[in-house]
This record gives C-alpha cells, sequence and structure tokens, in this order.
C-alpha cells in the first residue's frame, strides 16, 4: 500500500542484474546515479529517490511502498529482467509510470514502436542520454498533479511512447517528442559519488564504475557509440574526476575492492587521461586501489596510449580493438578512421615491456572468410606480445546489425542464446534474457563458424595470459609459429589425453546447443523446470569460451601441459628430421613442462594451498627466458651444477586480489569464468619464481628496460 503520509512524488531508478549464479553485471550503478543526481539538482525535496541494483529489493520496495515513477535500465542483457519488474509495479499500482532507458533501442521510429509493442509494461522509452528526459517525464508528472491522461496528452521531450488509449487497439498512436542534445558541460550533472547517492552500493559485491567524458569519434557498425549523435567527446572536469578518484579510494581501500571499470570508450587518446592515471596512482599509494583497471583503451593516438600505460603499468591491460585484419572488412563495418599501424606500435611497445597487449576479433563480419578470418588471426598469433579475443557477433538494437537492408545485403542468419547467466526466478516466474548473434553470412557457413569457435577456445584457453608461453617460446626456436602450433593442437585433439578430447567435444556440442532459431523456441525450452533446472545448476547458459578456459586450467591444465610436450615434440622431429638429438629435446621438454605446472599451481583454485612449491631444475629457464637476443636452445643454459632449486609462490598482491574475488563470486566453475574476466592480465597471477636463497621474487614476464621486475619478499 502506498503510503498516504508522503506527499513527495516517489520515484525508483534501478539498473538490476541478475545474480541467479553469480552477480553478472558487478558494477556500481553509475548510470542511475547520474540521473539520479540530476532529479534532485532540479526537484530536490520534491522527490523521494530510491536506486536499485539487485531484483528482490527492488520488488520488495514495490511491495512496500509503491512509487509514482519507476526508471529502469535497459540493456541486452537485462531488458526481459526490467519489463518484468515494470509489470510487478504495475499490478501494485496501475498508475505508476513505468520508464525504460538504455542503448537497446533501435534508432528507426517504426523499430522502436515494435520494441514497444513487445513491452506492454512500459510507457515511456528515453531515448539516449537519460538525464534530461528522465528529469521531463518527472516534471510532467508533477505539473500533471500524477492525473495519468494529462501526462500523456502531449509528447515529452526526449521520449517516445505508445499512447494509453492505443494501447489495446490494431493501430497503435506512437508518440515522439523533440529530440534532445546531449549534455556539453557533463559537471552540469553533479557527481553520484560526491552527492552520497551511490553509498548503498559499497557492500564489498560491486567494483567501482567511473566516466570521465562522453562520446566516440568513431562510427563503428556494430556498435551503439557508432551512431552520429554520439561523436563530440564531452568531458568531466579533472577537479571533479580527482574528487571521485580520492572518494572512491577511501571507501574502496577499507573493503578491500581490488578493481575499477572506466566507462570511456576510449580511455587513453586524450590529453586529461594522463591526469587522471596520475590521480589513481596518487589513490593506490595512499589507499591500495585500484590494484587492476578494465578499460577499452583507445584506439588511435599511439603516443598517448603509451604514455598511460607507462603510468598505470600492468594495472591496466591494453585492449587493440581491431574486429578484422582485412582492409575490405573494415570498409565493410565503417571502421576506415581506425589506423592499424596506432595499434602496431602500441603493441610493440607493450612487448618491450614484457606484457602482453589484447587484440580483438570478431566473427563473422560481412566480407570475412574463413581464410581471411584465418590469415588475420595467425598475423597476430604471430606476434608472440598479443593476446587475442575472438567475439561472436552481437546483432544489437541500435546498430545497422538488426537493419533489415543491412542484414539483407550481406544474407546474415543469426541465431538466439541465453546472455550468458542472465537468468533466474523473480516473484514466482522464470525470467531470461537472450540475444541474437550472428552465425552465418554470406562469406562464412555455419560449419566455418563452428570450426573457428574451437580455434578461440583454443586461443583462449593455451595462448591468451601466457600460462604455456614457455612452449611457445620453445617452438619458436624451431621455426614453429604459434599459429601453427595451435593449428597442430586443434587439428589433432584425437591424440590428446582423454580429458582434452571429452572437453573440446562438449563445448562443441554445447556451443551447438546453446543456439536456437527464434526466440520463442528458445523460451518454450527453458521455462520447462527440467531445462530450466539446468540453467540453475550452472549445467548450461554461461559463457562458453571463458567456462572451458576456466575448465581447461583448473582440470585440464596437467593434460594439456602433457598434450603440448607431445605435439611440439612431433613437430620438431618432423622439422628438423635427423639433424637433432631427440633425447636432448625431450629433456628440454621435460623441464619446461615441470616449469609451467608449477608457476600455474593453484592459480584459480581458493582452496588449494598456497604456500610456496619448488621443483629441481637442469637447465636455467628463469635465463632462458631473459635472453630476448640470444637463440640459443634451453639446454645451452645448462647449470653448472647437477640442477638448482626454483621456488614459486604468490605475491601480497595477488594474495589479496586472489581473496577479493574469490569472496566475490565464489569458487564453482561460473564463478572462476567470471575472475577470468576480472583478471586483467592473467599472467599477472602466476605465482612469481625465485633461485633457492635469492631474496627476491622475479616475475618472468615483466621487464623494464633489460631487468626483470623484482618484488621484495617483505611484501
Amino acid at each position: 500500500m502506498r503510503n498516504s503520509l508522503s506527499k513527495k512524488l516517489r520515484v525508483y531508478l534501478c539498473d538490476l542484474t541478475y545474480d541467479t549464479i553469480i552477480l553478472v553485471s558487478d558494477t556500481i550503478p553509475i548510470n542511475i546515479g547520474f540521473i539520479g543526481s540530476y532529479m534532485k539538482k532540479i526537484f530536490g525535496e520534491k522527490i523521494d529517490l530510491s536506486l536499485f541494483k539487485y531484483p528482490n529489493d527492488a520488488i520488495r520496495a514495490i511491495k512496500i511502498n509503491s512509487p509514482d515513477i519507476i526508471c529502469l535500465s535497459n540493456y541486452s542483457w537485462n531488458s526481459n529482467l526490467s519489463e518484468h519488474v515494470a509489470s510487478i509495479a504495475k499490478k501494485f499500482n496501475s498508475n505508476v509510470i513505468t520508464v525504460q532507458g538504455g542503448t537497446n533501442f533501435p534508432h528507426q521510429s517504426i523499430l522502436q514502436k515494435e520494441f514497444l509493442v513487445s513491452r506492454p509494461s512500459t510507457d515511456i522509452y528515453t531515448i539516449l542520454e537519460g538525464e534530461r528526459s528522465c528529469s521531463n517525464i518527472v516534471q510532467r508528472v508533477l505539473e500533471s498533479d500524477k492525473d495519468r491522461k494529462k501526462i500523456f496528452e502531449k509528447p515529452i521531450n526526449g521520449c517516445v511512447f505508445i499512447h494509453p488509449d492505443s494501447k489495446k487497439s490494431k493501430e497503435k498512436n506512437f508518440v515522439e517528442g523533440i529530440s534532445l542534445e546531449r549534455i556539453k558541460d557533463l559537471d552540469e550533472i553533479p557527481s553520484p559519488y560526491l552527492t552520497g547517492i551511490l553509498d548503498k552500493f559499497f557492500d564489498g559485491k560491486l567494483t567501482p564504475f567511473i566516466e570521465t567524458n562522453r562520446g566516440c569519434p568513431f562510427t563503428c557498425s556494430f556498435c551503439h557509440t557508432g551512431a552520429n549523435y554520439f561523436h563530440k567527446l564531452n568531458k568531466f572536469s579533472k577537479d571533479r574526476v580527482k574528487e571521485e578518484i580520492e572518494y572512491i579510494g577511501k571507501k574502496a581501500g577499507k573493503l578491500g575492492i581490488t578493481n575499477l571499470h572506466f566507462a570511456d570508450v576510449n580511455f587513453g587518446m586524450y590529453p586529461q587521461d594522463r591526469t587522471t592515471c596520475e590521480f589513481l596512482m596518487e589513490s593506490k599509494k595512499k589507499y591500495g586501489w585500484p590494484l587492476q583497471i578494465m578499460a577499452t583503451t583507445g584506439k588511435n593516438s599511439k603516443a598517448r596510449v603509451i604514455e598511460i600505460t607507462k603510468i598505470l603499468g600492468e594495472m591496466l591491460p591494453i585492449n587493440m580493438s581491431m574486429q578484422s585484419m582485412d582492409e575490405q572488412v573494415l570498409k565493410n563495418i565503417k571502421r576506415s578512421n581506425i589506423k592499424l599501424d596506432h595499434m602496431t606500435e602500441v603493441n610493440n611497445y607493450i612487448k618491450s615491456q614484457g606484457r602482453s597487449a589484447k587484440g580483438e576479433l570478431i566473427i563473422p563480419l560481412p566480407g570475412e572468410t574463413k581464410e581471411t578470418f584465418i590469415k588475420g588471426l595467425n598475423n597476430m598469433l604471430n606476434d608472440s606480445g598479443t593476446s587475442i579475443c575472438i567475439y561472436t557477433l552481437m546483432m544489437l538494437h541500435g546498430t545497422e546489425f538488426k537493419n533489415p537492408q543491412y542484414r539483407n545485403k550481406f544474407k546474415y542468419k543469426g541465431k538466439f542464446r541465453i546472455v550468458p547467466l542472465n537468468f533466474g526466478e523473480y516473484d514466482g516466474r522464470k525470467i531470461m534474457d537472450y540475444e541474437e548473434v550472428g552465425v552465418e553470412n554470406k562469406d562464412l557457413s555455419f560449419e566455418d563458424y563452428l570450426y573457428i569457435r574451437v580455434l578461440a577456445l583454443l586461443v583462449e584457453s593455451l595462448h591468451n595470459g601466457r600460462p604455456f608461453y614457455e612452449f611457445f617460446k620453445f617452438a619458436r626456436k624451431f621455426d614453429i609459429q604459434p599459429a601453427s602450433l595451435l593449428s597442430s593442437l586443434c587439428d589433432n585433439i584425437s591424440d590428446s589425453p582423454k580429458s582434452v578430447q571429452k572437453l573440446v567435444n562438449d563445448f562443441v556440442n554445447e556451443t551447438k546447443n546453446e543456439l536456437w532459431d527464434s526466440e520463442e523456441k528458445l523460451i518454450e525450452h527453458y521455462k520447462k523446470d527440467k531445462n530450466y533446472l539446468k540453467l540453475k545448476n550452472g549445467e548450461v547458459g554461461g559463457n562458453l569460451i571463458y567456462k572451458y578456459k576456466s575448465k581447461s586450467l583448473v582440470e585440464s591444465g596437467l593434460e594439456w601441459i602433457d598434450y603440448f610436450e607431445q605435439q611440439i615434440f612431433k613437430l620438431v622431429v618432423e622439422k628438423q628430421k635427423k639433424i637433432i638429438s631427440t633425447e636432448i629435446v625431450k629433456s628440454e621438454l621435460f623441464e619446461i613442462k615441470n616449469f609451467c605446472k608449477l608457476k600455474i599451481n593453484a592459480l584459480l583454485n581458493q582452496n588449494v594451498e598456497t604456500n610456496p612449491v619448488e621443483g629441481l631444475f637442469k637447465f636455467d629457464i628463469l635465463k632462458w627466458l631473459d635472453d630476448e637476443k640470444e637463440n640459443k636452445r634451453l639446454s645451452g643454459y645448462k647449470f653448472p651444477s647437477d640442477s638448482k632449486k626454483l621456488i614459486f609462490e604468490f605475491t601480497k598482491d595477488q594474495k589479496l586480489i586472489r581473496n577479493d574475488v574469490f569472496k566475490r563470486y565464489g569458487t564453482n566453475v561460473n564463478a572462476i569464468s567470471k575472475i577470468v574476466t576480472r583478471i586483467s592480465n592473467l599472467e599477472s597471477q602466476f605465482r612469481k619464481v625465485r633461485y633457492e636463497n635469492e631474496n627476491y621474487l622475479r616475475d618472468v614476464y615483466k621487464k623494464v628496460g633489460e631487468n626483470f621486475v623484482k618484488y621484495s619478499l617483505s611484501n
């Protein structure tokens, strides 16, 4: 029942996340924070404002104190969840004004109308930036004294809606308000952190989220921000950003939070970003936060991107968002103004520091064939300093790939799947969000798609993060490039240990089974109790690449190492024929195998002892790894004595990060999959190593100049 004593307009702002298995969207909801702080600035005590992240909290509040207005974010991962909560709000108060806003919305009026028809519990949709449009709704409700007829009697600027009187009729009356210009001076929006409106979300489960600018100069056809509306860059002031970092640092440090997310879509591309990095390093020194940063780094301006990585070091992973290495494909997706040579130079610098950058590819993009994709992948793989993430194309609302004309041009075939882990049972109903993904077009068949998916799994599990870097380095000494090695591993799976064969076969079958021809068939399947139970138990419905990467490292890591040893030996013998001593090759590979096993020991397992582990080695692997100029084989680094003991252990910072992520996500396979995405650089979590009797630990991948970074044991 509505509290009759309250005269304020009760407004609920919701950025909801599924939390059935794990917390899927685990960032502080800065989006509704911006809207809420802007509303409070305008309306002050006229409104009673509440913000929600967790669905059951919002549902409980609706039942206790029904709102006058409820605004819900609409992204591809929570669209149906938001609609469900809107329907609950309608059930308890038929006069409530339900609003949705977010990127999961078409640009064309006819498609907007269709979208709203499919969501009958949503009254109004706010277009693009939400601060002013949502405030316009509040103003209209206040002026109308909550009279629904008056509220909808004329358009609302920045919003669209289907007139309530026409919702039950065949001809729907679609009403469009005047489009609003973007907010140029972003400081016009009070900081949701500094106003305290987000304090409740510092609960130890959510990661701080910060935005220093809005806009993107690129026009990529697969991305929401490729629209002309976002071309101009608008910035928050330096002083404001500094104050926010200081505010967050104090709270995060006390809670043991180690991560930070950036909302900026090109972090590092602008002069102000250097100053932001300096603020972050000050915070790390004062509060121990952040230790890891997740950001989409700039696609051009190589000098500035290099500069920020010099400041932040391994805290910040660098993303090389190529999407394709084929020039014609890049033209097809409107990326001609993104310079690949800029990315190459940034990558070369990252390599010189002993770190790895991350490159991104998408399948299937228009014009990309299996052959051109593999050619581009090979070029990237053969660059030893690059991790490569291969994503399936998402056919997002608000992008050209949802445009029927664009799809017909390239003969796209889409299928539907559950957005990974985005499902749950709320207020007695099974709710799930799903997405359309591209699996086939005129240039790439479904069979090609499946082949590339398997290759993507091997790249992610075996190459990215350098869990088995030593094997790749060894193979290079015999002119066997990473692409050739991975192809050999992929094409000869039948020769691998049984656990590896099963893992790959399970991945292929689950990849096929997660795809549905229509939304209706997907919903019908998963709403059956026995099938929904599989979702709930984590058997299906997760991110398959990361799920099977986690299984690879936790359950099959040792077997993969044995398979590496087998395949490399085979390739070396084939290449060298009788020129080489096979016994020496075997002894070298045996040492590398043991080294890999010890460095990844307990990598993603909370329950395994994290105390130092040790092994005896005949060859000086550390010196071999450090020597990038010499072309000596591992056997050329034999210790003068018979063997030497190496000791592997975790640093203090590593243990802090481990404690943070395991506490927040748990230890099951889906939790580990989430943790993998939240660890900026996987190699940063490998055990560090030292020789027996040394007083410092070595990070074998991170260098400054010619010297290894040394970690004090006292730390």
